[in-house]
């Protein structure tokens, strides 16, 4: 439901509603990881409503617990093996006698389950003679009831009331936790954003398609090494790499919320890919300002990552669509529009301190300017004119143009905020024909693939040096899902823990340091630390386990270091802190360290089953003015080969 991405503590466990009847069950319950990634309130209600509860006594309450108290019952008894069958409940048998008989008593029987037949009620009669009529009415509820364990409270307690009230507490659960989710702030998971990434990056050779040998041949050998076929709900390309001819399905676009009308759904699935496929904590919501005696609101949505921002207008065909040259003369009115709301947003940002919230629902100061804008203009259309050339923009600001489906491309090509805002700042201009922007990615990204290795002389000797193109021709994780994922669950852990004392404006500028790590490497540096956990957990008792691995990239860009230790204490966290103080000591061998930052990532295995592990993150920036002592410490424990 939300953008948030956690691992659970094992993904076959299914997910459930928990029902218990004492509080060591219901902990057994969670500990399958049953309600994973719903909300605090949300547990809340769940736990204050268990049937074993007892406190808060609130009559409301009291409903939901006999609900489920009766939901759980019948649940037991399905397993253990039981039967709904026939309950007999007497209320009122009558008896009718024939003069001069009388009725001396009549008394109904306990109820209880109706086998072949069974005996409502017991009478005795006086001046009775052979041949007088007497008759009876059994004056009884005939029910639906597990026999075994059904036990009639009051007059009117039957099964389908017990039904009835079974389904109306379950109704209200689900309203409830609607009404919860919709008032909690940030953004949301786009709806079948889930599609694993080896889904759509495959061997053109076992494709669906049957692609001849000569066909993909002649593909590998031309200039760009592209081919494109166009299909009514996706888009395929097929994409010569150095390991082969892959084939890139690009599904249309997600589907919009039908709750809410087509112009609003489409701005918020646009922020919804960048929040679920990027970050969060980078999507700004659209912000209302006052303008003398009206509103207006500025853009529709930001992404800022760093000194980078991305000022998003998106515009929705809400008509049905009429014929090619009306919708193109549509589409180039709507872009004329939006490219001059984007140049009066950033004109506006860059005149004040901006407070908005962003995709957690934290609100964030913006200095507009200090940021290098780039406008986003996404056209949301049901069935966009085919051939459209998008118009030269004359704007103060650029933009660039997409159709949504494009935007989501994007996205999840790189699952990263820093990446789609560095490659749409690096473009600066849109593709010829609207729908074209896969294509001139795949084109950027063989350009990428094949342009020489630049690596600064200063850090040569240092390491391994390593090259990756900034635009990788596989969508991120489709080589190990689970190991490129490491990435974003670290700055989950990040972005979810709570500060004391530093601003939200310092946490971002960690995540957009993280975050800027090229897609490239996110895979190696992933298993890299899984292993390293995996390595952590045999480590013998007594002993300490560490695995680390740093990237220094050319300037003055953030140097990043993560590592492993095995256990968590006082004493491996002065070590990490000392690790980190002295590999930034030394980055300033390399330039002015004055203008450098560090940061650190370690990892420590739990043996609790509450977590996997914890995340222990440090940042430092600046000359730290280490005395020869401290550096000679830190120097002995991490510069000895072992």
């Amino acid at each position: 439901m939300f953008s948030i991405l956690r691992r659970p503590r094992n993904a076959d466990l299914p997910r459930f509603f928990p029902m218990a009847d004492s509080l060591e069950n219901f902990h057994g319950l969670l500990a399958e990881s049953c309600i994973d990634g719903i909300l605090q309130l949300q547990y809340e209600m769940i736990r204050d409503c268990q049937p074993f509860q007892r406190v808060p006594v609130d009559e409301r309450i009291e409903r939901f617990r006999s609900g489920l108290s009766q939901l759980l019952d019948w649940t037991n008894r399905l397993e253990e093996g039981s039967r709904v069958g026939a309950w007999v409940t007497p209320i009122e048998p009558r008896l009718h006698v024939e003069e001069p008989t009388q009725v001396d008593c009549l008394e109904a029987q306990e109820p209880g389950e109706l086998d072949d037949e069974r005996v409502v009620a017991q009478y005795k009669l006086t001046a009775y003679r052979p041949g007088l009529s007497v008759d009876g009415h059994a004056g009884s509820y005939v029910d639906l009831a597990f026999p075994d364990g059904f036990i009639s409270r009051e007059v009117g307690d039957t099964f389908d009331e017990r039904l009835n009230s079974v389904i109306d507490i379950v109704t209200r659960f689900a309203v409830s936790f609607w009404w919860l989710a919709h008032k909690a702030p940030g953004a949301r998971r786009i709806p079948e954003a889930g599609t694993d990434p080896r889904e759509t990056w495959i061997q053109a050779s076992r494709s669906d398609r049957r692609w001849t040998e000569e066909e993909l041949t002649g593909l590998a050998a031309s200039d760009l090494g592209l081919g494109i076929v166009a299909g009514a709900d996706d888009l395929t390309l097929i994409v010569a790499t150095p390991d082969g001819v892959y084939e890139r399905v690009i599904p249309d676009a997600t589907p919009l919320r039908h709750h809410i009308k087509r112009g609003p759904a489409a701005e918020r699935a646009t922020q919804e890919a960048a929040a679920t496929w990027g970050l969060p904590d980078f999507v700004m919501r659209p912000h209302v300002e006052r303008k003398g005696s009206g509103v207006r609101e500025i853009s529709d949505g930001l992404i800022i990552v760093g000194n980078l921002g991305a000022i998003i207008q998106v515009k929705s065909r809400d008509a049905d669509p009429d014929d090619p040259s009306q919708e193109a003369r549509w589409v180039s009115k709507q872009i004329k529009k939006a490219t001059g709301q984007v140049s009066g947003t950033a004109r506006r940002l860059s005149a004040k301190m901006t407070e908005m919230e962003n995709g957690r629902g934290r609100n964030i100061s913006i200095n507009g300017g200090a940021i290098r804008w780039i406008g986003v203009v996404i056209i949301d259309h049901p069935s966009p004119p085919h051939d459209y050339r998008i118009p030269d923009l004359e704007s103060r600001t650029p933009s660039v143009v997409l159709l949504r489906r494009d935007w989501e491309f994007l996205f999840s090509q790189l699952r990263s905020s820093h990446a789609v805002i560095d490659y749409l700042h690096r473009i600066k201009t849109s593709a010829e024909f609207l729908g074209g922007e896969p294509q001139r990615y795949y084109e950027l990204a063989s350009a990428d693939a094949a342009a020489p290795s630049n690596v600064d002389p200063a850090l040569r000797g240092l390491g391994e040096l390593h090259s990756v193109p900034f635009l990788p021709s596989a969508p991120a994780g489709s080589d190990d899902d689970e190991a490129h994922g490491m990435v974003r669950i670290m700055c989950e852990d990040i972005a979810t823990t709570r500060l004391d004392e530093r601003s939200e404006e310092d946490r971002l500028r960690v995540l957009a340091a993280i975050d800027g790590l090229p897609v490239g490497y996110r895979t190696e540096l992933g298993r890299l630390l899984l292993d390293g956990l995996s390595s952590a957990r045999r480590t013998e008792p007594g002993s300490t386990s560490w695995r680390f691995r740093t990237f220094r990239a050319s300037g003055n860009g953030a140097q990043l270091g993560f590592g492993v230790c095995s256990t968590l204490s006082d004493v491996t966290q002065a070590a990490f802190k000392s690790w980190l103080l002295l590999r930034h000591h030394e980055r300033g061998d390399l330039g002015s360290v004055s203008e450098t930052t560090s940061i650190g990532v370690l990892l420590t295995p739990r043996h609790d089953g509450y977590r996997e592990w914890d995340t222990t993150m440090i940042a430092v920036e600046g000359d730290l003015n280490l005395t020869e002592d401290e550096l000679n410490q830190s120097r002995a424990l991490w510069n000895t080969e072992r």
